[in-house]
């Protein structure tokens, strides 16, 4: 960048035209040439994440700035545009996330957010998973708007099976400056720790169909079949069952409430009715 001034004076006569440019402020970022006005830099790089903008004051001086000269000055703003000189860099080293363990497939989990201090284009960035325990059950996608990392839930969670699930999150510069490309790496990781908190699950019945063969002439109060169920919680709560009775309206099938020991409360009658369908409920004691 240059300055120039003009003097009305007759440049052949004397110094009375012969201009001299300084700088009215000590810059230890700028200087400016004495004779011709050109502003240079005088240090070796400039950080526009310290300072973005400088203003500088010129005074231009005639009688080539001897003493009874006539001055001038300009005011000059210089603003420092922004490269790519800075990695993304993530605030903590450990995220501690939450999610129950009957949260849907798709579910977002958490957001992480890594800073850049660059600008624009400078500071895009893309977050991926790294391979670790937990990097086959979550995912990550980058919300391009707010520059952060999406965690999102790819399989069901079990907190029986598993609590804890350890997650390595990267985030990468998109647009990185070959001239620094050498001099530093242009991402940062860290740890996401993911908890399941339990959540109350029905009872599973151990098969979900059971068949039982019978003779018609089996005594009534006599043992057939059993049924059973477990408490998948970690409490392992008692189970409590029972017949649905719109699936055996006439009674004819008592049902042990703490065993599931299914037995016979009426006479069968196989010419009357080949089969029975019945429905067993399964609950937790207290519920």
């Amino acid at each position: 960048m240059q300055v120039t001034a003009s003097d009305a004076d007759d440049p052949t006569y004397g110094s009375s035209a012969r201009l001299l440019y300084t700088l009215v402020e000590e810059q230890d970022q700028f200087t400016v040439d004495l004779k011709t006005g050109i502003i240079r830099t005088a240090v070796a790089n400039l950080d526009r994440e310290k300072k973005d903008h400088y203003v500088l004051v010129i005074q231009a001086k005639d009688m080539a700035g001897q003493l009874g000269g006539l001055s001038g000055s300009t005011t000059v703003t210089i603003t420092i545009t922004d490269i790519n000189d800075n990695p993304p860099r993530f605030n903590q080293k450990l995220y501690q996330l939450s999610m129950p363990e009957s949260a849907a497939v798709g579910t977002t989990v958490g957001r992480v957010k890594a800073e850049d201090v660059d600008l624009g284009l400078n500071s895009e960035m893309t977050y991926t998973l790294k391979e670790e325990d937990g990097s086959d059950r979550f995912s990550v996608i980058t919300d391009t708007e707010a520059q952060e990392g999406v965690i999102i839930l790819r399989k069901p969670l079990d907190f029986e099976t598993k609590r804890i699930h350890s997650l390595l999150l990267e985030a990468v510069n998109k647009h990185v400056d070959p001239q620094f490309e050498n001099l530093r790496s242009f991402k940062d990781w860290t740890s996401v720790r993911v908890m399941v908190k339990d959540v109350n699950e029905p009872p599973m019945f151990i098969s979900q169909a059971n068949v039982i063969d019978v003779q018609e002439d089996v005594h009534v109060g006599s043992v057939i079949g059993s049924i059973t169920a477990r408490d998948p919680d970690i409490t392992n709560s008692p189970i409590r069952y029972s017949i649905d009775r719109n699936t055996d309206l006439e009674r004819i099938f008592n049902m042990d409430a703490n065993t599931g020991d299914i037995t016979i409360a009426k006479r069968l009658d196989r010419e009357t009715a080949g089969w029975h369908n019945l429905t067993v409920i399964a609950m937790e004691a207290g519920r």
